[in-house]
């Protein structure tokens, strides 16, 4: 019961040196981290950001992206949290149905993104990505980049929002939505998520038992790859690490021979990622050796996993004197991220793990009715790691929601089935989605575009 704030907060007061932040070959304290997400809170409030009001950060994890969110955070405000490539329309769609009031950009995406200014009440933030790596960098990278940091009516410079020494009250506790996601929904249809202070930090409160961790987690690492506009790089790449007194380590976009020397150095302790993240890393032959042992575990999702996968990983592990495995989860933005997991105790190879603490599965017919181990239905999920609902949908949010016995579940619109030992398997994603680049593309909003032209009377969006 606090602000996603708040625990970073009590963090940073209980390790103020210890180091929460790898970027780019540098730290950077939890002293570090507070400071300057005390000084954009700060400079937010001057500029107007009130509690309840929506900020956009249209950015990959750079360090800035972490002090905007927990700064909007600590005002009170939603965090709107968008893929950094997202298209100048589809952004400007999002940020509109969302009643964003400031936009969070990388300064050289300005080019494209400089025109939204106007239609917002307090513009664009533009952040140099090498602002935290030292003056000379920055300026160096802002040389090379000129030609795409334009200046346009509207657009600040981060570095003239953030006010040193600032301080302003941290908006107190309360039952309130703190984050807004993007994803298709139960049912494939793009729906904005509401995530509260409580669902998120709920998940991060799981991490010793998803880590498996007998002893403690300050001073180790986390991979923080996949994005924050994700819910799994959101609650497990972030907030959680900086929830315990660990390292996030801020990687923009994956690189295996980033990923190696981090290993190698020894500044890397837990992986989280996709297929072909794996894949990438099993892919080189410098995926070896005693670095390995640096490895204490790692968790695969968001995708279709294959099994040799997860076994070539556990070879290549065991030959190399490691004990750390690679295990699958299953999960939805709209249980924040994951919900089920295998574990070291408790693994079953062909399931997605047994629920979390505290969380429950079922699996229910078209009628709604409870089916017994091992028949197929619909997965239901049910705890206290659920979203507050769809913004503005409120027959979405209500059809997505059922209760059994008490509990209230969501509907995640995918199939599997239980085992006698609480085991789920995942048989298909029944939305239909289709991912290009990282980016969810509906087939429904294609169909959509098409019907609406003159001369078709059908449409049908399939992955060629």
């Amino acid at each position: 019961h606090q602000t996603l704030f708040a625990a970073v907060q009590a963090a940073a007061e209980k390790y103020p040196r210890l180091n929460a932040l790898y970027y780019k070959g540098r730290y950077f304290d939890y002293a570090t981290v507070l400071r300057e997400t005390d000084a954009l809170a700060a400079g937010l409030g001057k500029l107007g950001i009130r509690a309840g009001d929506v900020v956009t950060i249209c950015m990959p994890n750079v360090p800035e992206s972490i002090y905007a969110l927990y700064a909007v955070n600590k005002l009170g405000a939603v965090a709107h949290l968008v893929h950094p490539l997202a298209p100048t329309a589809q952004l400007e769609k999002f940020m509109r149905k969302t009643g964003s009031k400031l936009l969070f950009v990388l300064s050289i995406a300005l080019a494209d993104y400089a025109p939204l200014a106007a239609g917002l009440q307090y513009g664009i933030v533009a952040v140099p990505p090498a602002r935290s790596l030292g003056a000379v960098k920055n300026a160096a990278f802002n040389f090379i980049n000129r030609k795409s940091i334009v200046k346009a009516q509207g657009v600040r410079f981060y570095n003239d929002i953030a006010v040193r020494n600032g301080h302003v009250e941290p908006y107190p506790y309360a039952e309130r939505t703190a984050v807004y996601l993007h994803s298709g929904g139960t049912s494939g249809e793009p729906k904005v998520i509401e995530l509260s202070d409580f669902a998120v930090n709920a998940l991060a409160e799981r991490v010793p038992q998803i880590l498996s961790f007998m002893d403690r987690l300050e001073g180790t690492a986390m991979l923080a790859v996949l994005p924050m506009f994700h819910g799994f790089g959101l609650a497990m790449g972030v907030h959680a690490p900086l929830a315990y007194g660990a390292v996030s380590v801020l990687m923009p976009k994956f690189s295996t021979k980033e990923t190696l020397e981090l290993l190698e150095k020894g500044r890397l302790n837990y992986l989280i990622g996709v297929p072909v993240l794996y894949e990438a890393l099993l892919r080189k032959p410098a995926f070896s050796g005693d670095k390995l042992k640096n490895i204490k575990i790692a968790f695969i999702g968001g995708d279709c996993v294959q099994p040799d996968l997860l076994e070539r990983f556990d070879t290549r592990m065991r030959e190399n004197g490691s004990s750390a495995r690679l295990f699958e989860g299953y999960g939805l933005t709209e249980t924040v991220t994951v919900c089920n997991v295998n574990l070291f105790d408790a693994c079953r190879a062909g399931s997605v793990g047994k629920p979390l603490p505290g969380l429950t599965c079922r699996i229910v017919d078209e009628a709604g009715q409870v089916l017994p181990a091992g028949e197929v239905g619909e997965i239901l999920i049910g705890g206290d790691t659920l979203m507050t609902g769809y913004l503005n949908d409120a027959a979405a949010t209500a059809a997505t929601f059922t209760e059994l016995d008490g509990v209230r579940y969501v509907r995640t619109g995918d199939a599997g089935y239980l085992d006698a030992d609480g085991y789920l398997y995942f048989k298909q994603r029944l939305k239909r989605i289709i991912k290009i680049a990282g980016i969810s593309v509906y087939p429904s909003e294609i169909e959509a575009a098409a019907g609406s032209l003159p001369g078709i009377a059908e449409a049908c969006a399939i992955e060629g």
